[in-house]
């Protein structure tokens, strides 16, 4: 949510908080089970680890096969996948 509209309102910037904190217990509710949550922005895709949403154009000196875009953050138990991270992956550019 964009920060200007937060602050131009009391109660959405308390609900905001709110959520935030709420996010931050179960965040660290689930690394006492041993489950962290992965943003894979930027790694070479693996299909193990990431599913594949759809397909970008790779910007400018970007390498095809990279996750450019996530879409939903990964969970992982250990070093084993609980779900994958659901991303966009870079394609070569037209040209």
């Amino acid at each position: 949510m964009p920060e200007e509209k937060r602050k131009a309102d009391e109660n959405l910037q308390k609900v905001y908080e709110g959520v935030a904190m709420i996010d931050t217990v179960f965040l660290k509710g689930l690394e006492g089970a041993s489950i962290k949550k992965f943003v894979p922005t930027g790694e070479k895709f693996d299909p193990n680890m990431h599913n594949a949403m759809f397909e970008i154009p790779a910007a400018e000196g970007q390498e095809k096969g990279m996750v450019g875009h996530v879409v939903k953050s990964g969970y992982m138990i250990y070093d084993r996948v609980l779900r994958p991270a659901e991303v966009g992956v870079t394609k070569e550019a037209p040209k």
